[in-house]
């Protein structure tokens, strides 16, 4: 009698411990932000890529990177240039540093375009990377 009576409380207190935790699950998960969605697009070099009623063309980069395979004393960082567009005409250059935490190369209350990284990486084998071969990545944020 004593293992049953033990067996049933077991039960009780066990799926009452489950409810809880599963409202708990619950209330966490209702109280989650939104979050913007958000795209990443290669820009090739020189080439215009579109983004709703604005335009980006990587222009420059500087990239002083560390190569892969090297050791260096200082990491380096990779310097970007692009030309914005708005409707076909140019609004403005950006200069943005990838390293630094202000990437933003357009903002608007629909939109937001940000330099995330640019590729290739500098690879001490391989030979100096030529402008045309860069491609920047962005991105895109929708509100």
């Amino acid at each position: 009698m004593k293992t049953v009576v033990f067996i049933l409380i077991s039960l009780i207190s066990f799926t009452v411990s489950a409810q809880i935790s599963i409202k708990k699950q619950d209330s966490i998960v209702a109280e989650e932000p939104v979050k913007v969605p958000q795209i990443v697009v290669k820009v090739p070099f020189g080439e215009r890529v579109t983004f709703g009623d604005v335009e980006i063309e990587l222009t420059k980069v500087i990239d002083s990177r560390c190569p892969k395979n090297t050791t260096c004393v200082w990491a380096g960082e990779v310097v970007v240039e692009a030309s914005i567009f708005k409707d076909g005409k140019p609004i403005e250059t950006r200069k943005v540093n990838l390293n630094s935490p202000a990437k933003t190369l357009f903002n608007s209350s629909a939109q937001e375009l940000m330099g995330h990284s640019v590729s290739p990486y500098p690879d001490v084998s391989q030979p100096k990377i030529k402008q045309e071969d860069y491609v920047l990545n962005v991105v895109w944020s929708l509100f």
